[in-house]
């Protein structure tokens, strides 16, 4: 296979640049719907996936009794249709997936919405305690960066919470995330096949207490 010599300048920066800074990798929108489409992220609502699943909807409840949350790459709606064991005043989902979206509103979960956007664009025009990223701000140009366009989206005493697998330039971007947001708790949840997801609750830096 040939390469272009721009792809390869783009490699190159890729790797030694942006990689060490921290910036994850985009996934396209078309690809997206493929890999819903096709079931080949059906693993999501599977037994090995089941524990990062409920630590990080229990990590939500443990700070609020009964929060308003939005669900940032909500996909299939898998974190929100555990959400239903526990009380929520308000829960919003948001995907860029097409085919992702249509799944998570076929479970008809009760007192759910779920929508079309982008976060790397869209933005709320309310407010929640909690906004999750669950399994896709390694997908964000810049983590850090998203993380901190989010912060007007929360009320007084919110947080953020993000789990992450250890794949990849996950700790680089966990240092850049970290620029912005410090950690007020951390937990690690490691399945029977040995993936292990590192799930941190985060807040704004110098946001009052």
């Amino acid at each position: 296979m040939k390469y272009s010599p721009s792809r390869i300048v783009k490699a190159l920066h890729r790797r030694f640049i942006l990689d060490p800074k921290g910036h994850g990798r985009p996934i396209d929108k078309a690809a997206l719907d493929n890999e819903y489409r096709t079931g080949n992220w059906a693993h999501f609502f599977s037994w090995d996936e089941l524990p990062r699943h409920l630590v990080l909807a229990g990590a939500v409840h443990h700070f609020y009794p009964q929060p308003s949350v939005l669900d940032l790459g909500c996909g299939s709606g898998r974190l929100a249709q555990l959400f239903q064991s526990y009380p929520f005043s308000r829960y919003l989902g948001v995907d860029l997936s097409t085919e992702g979206v249509a799944q998570a509103r076929a479970l008809n979960l009760p007192g759910v919405d779920f929508m079309e956007g982008s976060f790397e664009t869209w933005r709320p025009t309310e407010k929640f305690d909690a906004i999750t990223f669950n399994e896709c701000i390694g997908y964000a140009a810049d983590p850090g960066a998203t993380l901190e366009a989010f912060f007007p989206s929360l009320n007084p005493g919110g947080r953020l919470f993000v789990s992450h697998h250890r794949f990849g330039k996950n700790e680089a971007q966990w240092r850049r995330m970290e620029e912005v947001a410090e950690v007020e708790a951390s937990t690690a949840v490691m399945s029977a096949k040995g993936n292990i997801w590192d799930i941190k609750v985060l807040r704004p830096r110098n946001a009052a207490r």
